[in-house]
């Protein structure tokens, strides 16, 4: 690998662990609903069918997501849809066998094939296109039998949270109750749906609340953003996709 393109995977790489650790300290006491609906412009279900790594045109390791779409709450995916997160499955010698390259940091999401997920997934980068689910593995949420759950045990999911009265129903307000582990598949993406649908958290009807005194902290960098430039503020009231799902035997039905 030419010297100059291995400097990059490791600039890369030093960028990747500094955004890790900006967005573990945005999630270590929470990881909330609203701070991953704020985050995130594709929220998508659907279903792992590959992943494999490689590297790019400028020598930067990446693993590639195959995902057959069941399901677009925002956004509009629809199919087969592929993204590429920073890092290797596992550690490779270079071309010239002379460097190790190590796998992606540890922290960052890990995909199987034939794995049923919920992805809420954060702008592409402008450099490199990589993407990432928001709050990192907060974002990711497995599917399995009457559960859904994210690698954080769900911790702070739903803490935090100020929600109009009126918008909340019985299975609501046991997911708003949950500290942490599995929750229902069909109640969670009911609560999505409608929060995205109907716009709870652009009007204002569902708010992230502070302990007092407390500093609102921004969304994480994106790990693999290597432009050098700090990242943008995410807007207090984002503009979302609207809603258009497809729906798949194997995911919940819609209710809809």
């Amino acid at each position: 690998m030419p010297r100059r393109s291995f400097g990059l995977v490791v600039l890369a790489v030093m960028i990747a662990a500094g955004g890790l650790a900006h967005a573990m300290t945005l999630t270590a006491d929470g990881g909330n609903i609203v701070e991953l609906l704020q985050q995130s412009n594709d929220i998508v279900v659907g279903r792992v069918g590959s992943v494999t790594d490689g590297l790019d045109e400028r020598g930067i390791p990446y693993t590639e997501v195959t995902l057959t779409i069941a399901e677009t709450i925002r956004g509009n995916r629809a199919g087969e849809y592929k993204f590429r997160q920073f890092g290797l499955l596992k550690p490779r010698l270079t071309a010239d066998g002379k460097r190790k390259m190590m796998p992606a940091p540890p922290g960052f999401p890990k995909y199987a094939k034939g794995e049923d997920v919920v992805l809420f997934l954060r702008p592409a980068a402008a450099w490199t296109g990589f993407r990432m689910p928001a709050g990192v593995t907060r974002g990711k949420f497995v599917l399995g039998p009457g559960r859904v759950e994210n690698d954080m045990a769900n911790v702070g999911l739903f803490s935090n949270l100020d929600v109009d009265r009126g918008l909340v129903t019985e299975p609501d307000k046991r997911l708003l109750t949950n500290a942490s582990g599995p929750l229902n598949p069909e109640a969670f993406l009911s609560f999505v749906r409608r929060a995205v649908q109907d716009r709870w958290i652009e009007t204002g009807r569902m708010t992230l609340t502070h302990k007092p005194g407390a500093r609102a902290l921004p969304p994480p960098s994106d790990p693999d953003d290597a432009n050098g430039e700090p990242p943008a503020a995410t807007p207090k009231t984002p503009q979302t996709a609207p809603l258009d799902p497809t729906t798949d035997a194997t995911f919940p039905r819609t209710g809809r």
